[in-house]
Order: C-alpha cells, then sequence, then structure tokens
C-alpha cells in the first residue's frame, strides 16, 4: 500500500488567496506561504530541500496585527501557531493601543509601510515589542513561518566588527572578505555585526553589510522628496566610493537565526528617515534570519553589550527579552545612546548550544567614579581658585595633580582604580595640609587678613541681618564677597558690631563645611590649656585636609607657638581639633589675645576666631 504524504505547505499564487486561507487555519493543516527568493533561501537551509511544518510551541504574549486584510492574515497564523490572542489595530491608533500593554511581549505584525501612520517605533509605548514586518507581502508570509519553525544551524556565534572599533581584535573578522566567506556556509545561531552604520547599511573597514536586495543598477520606483536618498537611490552607485561591488554584501546574505547589529539606526521602522527599500534591518530578514536586534538612532556601544546578549540567550529567555536587557542592563552608558529595536518575534526562545563564555569586563566601583569626579570637577578647582588668597598652594603641585586624575579618567575600567582614587585622596589631603602648617606659621609670626592679597579684587554682593552665635543678639551680617575678575572666588563671613568677626569661609551658598566653639575663652599663666573646635561636614563626600590654629601676630609677645594636624570629616559627620597651649613654659603677658582657627578641607578655606582672656 502506498502512503501519500501531506506538503507541511500550501503556496498561493495570491495574497487574495493567502488571506482566506489564513484565517481558516489550524495546526495540523499545511500552512499558508507565497513562492519567493525568501522562501527559496530558507529552503536551501534544508539538505533535502523539504521545509518544515510548523512546531506548535506556544509562547509568551500576545499578537496584534495592523492595518491591511494581509498583515491581519500573516499575524492570525502567528497567533494561531504558538496559542496567542490576537487584536487587530489600526495604525493610527498602534501606539495607543500598546501603551496598555506595557511590559508584555507583544509581536506587532504588519508590511512595513503601514507603520509609517504609528507615528513612531511602536516600542517606545513600553511593550516589549518585536515588529515582525517585510517590504513584500512574500517575504512578511516568509518570516511568519520561518518564525514558528525550526532551521539547522551551527549553535555558534559569529563576530563580525570593523578594525577601529575597541575590542575588534576579539571578532571573529573584522574584513568583508571573512564576513562573506562564513554566510556561506553554515547558518549560525547568532551573527553580532559591529561597525559604522546608518539606516541603510553596517561598514567594515573593507565592505558593507547593505540594506538593498536588488541589485544597484535595478529600476528603483519613486521616493518621497521628504526622504533622505543615498547616491543608489539616485543611479550614482554606493556613497562608499571604495567599495566594489563583490565587497557590498547584501543583508539578505546574512546567514543566521538571529542577527544583532551595533551601528546607528540599523532598525527604523516608523522612525525611518531613509526610504525602506535600503533599510538594513528589513535586508537582513529577507534571509534566513527569523530575528534582528538593532541599534536605534545614534549609538555608543557599551561594553556590556555583548556580555548581556550571552547572559540572556543562555538563560533562556525570549528574544523580546533579550533586546530589553541588552538596553536596561546597559554599561557604562544607558539610555538614548542604547536603544535597541527587535524585528521579529519577540516570545520566539533560540537555544544556542555553544556560546562563547560571557567576558565579564571589570566594573569600576561607582562610589569611587563619584569620588574622582568630586576630586576632579569640585575639589581642585577650589584649590586652584585659593591660590589668590594668603594659602600657598604650589602650582606645580596642582598640575601634576591634575594630570594624575586625567589618567585615570582616562582608564575607568583599571581594577585598580580604587587604589589611584585613594593615593590622589592622600596627596591632595598632604598639599592642604602643608598650606595650613605654612599658614599657622605666618599668623603666628606676621599677621592675618582672611583673603590676603585677593581682597583687593574682592567686591561685596550681598549682606544680610543675622543672630550673633556668640551674644546671640540681632546685631550681626552675613556678608558675602565675590572677587571681580574670579568670579567663582567667594568669602562668606559671620560678623558682629559687638563681638567681631566670628567665622570666615570660601563657600558659596549654604555652607557645608564650618568651624564651631566659644570666641570668648578664659585661661591663667602657668596653667596648661586647651582651645578647641568642632569642623562639620554637612556635605555627601568625606573631606579631608589639615587644621591649624595660631595666635595673631603673637610670636613676639611670647605666646605658644602655632600647631596644626590632619584633619579627615567624615560625610555629615564631625572632627574635633584640639589646640594645646603650654602656659607653663610659655609665659606672655595677661591680655586679651587674639588666636584663630583654620581649616583647609576638600578645597574650602574655613576660619575661626577665638578671643583668649588670659589672667
Amino acid at each position: 500500500m502506498t502512503v501519500q504524504q501531506t506538503s507541511p505547505l500550501r503556496p498561493f499564487q495570491s495574497e487574495a488567496d493567502y488571506v482566506a486561507a489564513a484565517h481558516q487555519w489550524h495546526l495540523g493543516l499545511p500552512f499558508p506561504v507565497l513562492p519567493g527568493a525568501e522562501l527559496d533561501r530558507y529552503r536551501a537551509l534544508f539538505d533535502d530541500g523539504e521545509l518544515p511544518a510548523p512546531t506548535g510551541e506556544p509562547r509568551q504574549g500576545r499578537v496584534v496585527t495592523t492595518t491591511s486584510a494581509f498583515s491581519a492574515a500573516a499575524g492570525r497564523l502567528l497567533a494561531a501557531a504558538t496559542g496567542r490572542p490576537c487584536t487587530h489595530v489600526p495604525a493610527a491608533n498602534l501606539l495607543a493601543e500598546l501603551r496598555g500593554m506595557a511590559g508584555e511581549l507583544v509581536a506587532v505584525v504588519g508590511l512595513v509601510e503601514e507603520f509609517d501612520a504609528a507615528g513612531g517605533w511602536p516600542g517606545e509605548s513600553g511593550a516589549k515589542v518585536g515588529v515582525v514586518t517585510a517590504r513584500s507581502a512574500a517575504a512578511l508570509a516568509c518570516l511568519v513561518y520561518r518564525s514558528i519553525t525550526t532551521a539547522p544551524d551551527s549553535g555558534r556565534m559569529f563576530v563580525a566588527a570593523h578594525a577601529r572599533l575597541p575590542d575588534a581584535a576579539a571578532a571573529d573578522t573584522i574584513d568583508i572578505g571573512g564576513l562573506t566567506e562564513e554566510v556561506r556556509g553554515a547558518r549560525h545561531t547568532v551573527m553580532m555585526l559591529r561597525g559604522l552604520g546608518k539606516e541603510c547599511c553596517l561598514g567594515l573597514a573593507d565592505g558593507i553589510v547593505c540594506g538593498r536586495s536588488d541589485a544597484l543598477d535595478s529600476p528603483l520606483p519613486i521616493f518621497p522628496v521628504e526622504q533622505r536618498l543615498m547616491p543608489c537611490l539616485r543611479g550614482e552607485g554606493c556613497f562608499r566610493e571604495d567599495v566594489t561591488e563583490a565587497e557590498r554584501l547584501p543583508g539578505h546574505a546574512v546567514n543566521a537565526a538571529l542577527v544583532v547589529t551595533h551601528g546607528c539606526s540599523n532598525v527604523a521602522v516608523g522612525t525611518n528617515v531613509y526610504p525602506h527599500h535600503i533599510g538594513l534591518g528589513l535586508g537582513l530578514l529577507e534571509g534566513t534570519a527569523v530575528a534582528v536586534i538593532g541599534s536605534m538612532g545614534v549609538h555608543i556601544m557599551q561594553a556590556s553589550a555583548q556580555e548581556n546578549l550571552v547572559e540572556a540567550l543562555a538563560e533562556g529567555v525570549p528574544v523580546g527579552e533579550v533586546t530589553h536587557r541588552m538596553a536596561e542592563r546597559a554599561h557604562p552608558i544607558d539610555g538614548w545612546f542604547n536603544r535597541f529595536g527587535l524585528l521579529g518575534d519577540p516570545g520566539l526562545v533560540l537555544r544556542p548550544k555553544a556560546l562563547p563564555a560571557p567576558v565579564r569586563r571589570p566594573r569600576p566601583d561607582e562610589t569611587v567614579i563619584a569620588d574622582l569626579s568630586h576630586l576632579a570637577s569640585v575639589v581642585l578647582p577650589r584649590l586652584e581658585r585659593l591660590r589668590w588668597m594668603e594659602l600657598r598652594l604650589d602650582a606645580a603641585d596642582l598640575r601634576a595633580l591634575r594630570r594624575q586624575l586625567d589618567a585615570a579618567v582616562s582608564r575607568l575600567d583599571d581594577p585598580g582604580l580604587g587604589e589611584v582614587r585613594d593615593f590622589l585622596c592622600e596627596e591632595v589631603a598632604d598639599l592642604q595640609l602643608r598650606a595650613v602648617e605654612d599658614l599657622v606659621d605666618r599668623i603666628y609670626s606676621t599677621g592675618w587678613d582672611f583673603g590676603g592679597p585677593a581682597l583687593d579684587g574682592m567686591r561685596q554682593v550681598d549682606q544680610r541681618t543675622e543672630r550673633c552665635t556668640n551674644c546671640h543678639r540681632e546685631s550681626a551680617a552675613l556678608v558675602t564677597l565675590r572677587h571681580a575678575i574670579e568670579q567663582d572666588l567667594v568669602i562668606q563671613t559671620l560678623q558682629c558690631r559687638r563681638c567681631g568677626d566670628l567665622w570666615w569661609s570660601t563657600e558659596a551658598g549654604r555652607p557645608t563645611i564650618s568651624m564651631a566653639g566659644p570666641l570668648d575663652v578664659d585661661a591663667a599663666r602657668a596653667h596648661p590649656t586647651m582651645l578647641t573646635r568642632t569642623v562639620r561636614n554637612d556635605g555627601p563626600h568625606p573631606a579631608t585636609g589639615g587644621a591649624g590654629f595660631a595666635f595673631n601676630l603673637r610670636k613676639a609677645f611670647g605666646l605658644p607657638p602655632a600647631t596644626s594636624s590632619p584633619c579627615a570629616v567624615p560625610a555629615h559627620g564631625t572632627a574635633e581639633f584640639a589646640a594645646h597651649l603650654d602656659l607653663v613654659r610659655y609665659q606672655p603677658k595677661p591680655d586679651v589675645h587674639t588666636g584663630v582657627f583654620v581649616a583647609l578641607v576638600s578645597g574650602i578655606y574655613v576660619a575661626s576666631v577665638t578671643m583668649m582672656r588670659l589672667s
């Protein structure tokens, strides 16, 4: 007895017949298709030329179709073959409808020109969208069929990269010849293309992967005048004049189940500014690919991209989730410059057998990055401004620190970056301590005015009545001075008509670094005494440097010498500084002696006055 085998496919010559059959189809019936080059390319993957039946494997999410009866039919087939609900929505209402599906895996099915009326990329709705689309009805019918069947592949990932890009040495090939040779062989599970791109192509150093599926001299339709037309659409050949026809690889020739591209605007559906006729993502879908994950808009390739891709695929999550993770987990830059769009069914799960081990790149501790940022953009500029004042900060030392910081910024992935941060912080603290030591010695011997040589350039810009922190009367003023030339050099001081100057600071606005302690203190000759100040840090960063004390212009009067020490104040914390005065060995004349506490921490210079009533 002869058993007649039923073909798994039912080809139709007309779109109308395809549409009618699609609405009657269910698992077990021959699957409707349209003949064409796309179906022939897929058939070539099978040694016997026999195409398979749909797997019937259920998938997560839902299917949404748009606009035409043909798109509705193709989407209905995809939904029926994978056990998902299907909704038909006009393109003009598509984004609004998808916003109600935020977070869901949604396969949006339609011919590509139908998305022009959507007003944007469907994925901007918040849904985890994959756009199942094509430039022709035959290509869309074949893509739906490929998406629900399985074909032989290598189980591997192959990477082609432009020679000038970072990590190009780790790619499988960096030239178009190597890529062309590879796509002629076995179909890979994943093909990653990293190059210089735009909507129409992705470029390697010596060739391009092109979005056109036809020959460059083929007859062309009339394109809208508002679109950007490349030279090939004007009969002028490829814009890459260095590329021969043999070095222009059509996208449909890329032989892989999943193609991942890193090049600007490789996916542009609903947002295209070039004609769909040359769209790279669309060209890739006319080959054997079932999905394309491509960059959208201006793209800066992130070090984490391949790591995130490999980890998600190995975990076995649907490609819609893979695409979402590649954007959401990008490092170091996430957001606008790392947007990916998926062309293909987001519910599809690929199961590569031989993915490379994820290359985990060293990621700097973000605390270290924040500390270096504070040092580079806040602390060093403060210190550079303070050279205008009485503080002796060596310009050569500051330039050396800046050079070391610049070197650190150029290697943020260095595992030893934390050690570099620690070294630089210690150097800056030591520089400030030396400046304090020198300053209090000069206060002791030659006297002091806060601001020193910068005072000639200071102009009062604000004055507000304040309560004196010493006598508690409404007799004080908070005075703000700003330098006429160096506008960021500011002095604030609290002055009382009764008590005199209470404190000074080079910090603008509400100070984060302050010194507090009694203004008037009593001491007796021949008795050791101790004067103290509390250094307070209300800022989010630790403050380090030096603190010191000296009697103002009192060396000649026999008072104890200046003293200083390192000062480290934790974020939102305090530190105590004590001046131990030897009034046994030093026995000055009883008097009211002016003393000055100073601190220089994190580039902020503060001073607090004390009056020692010596008896």
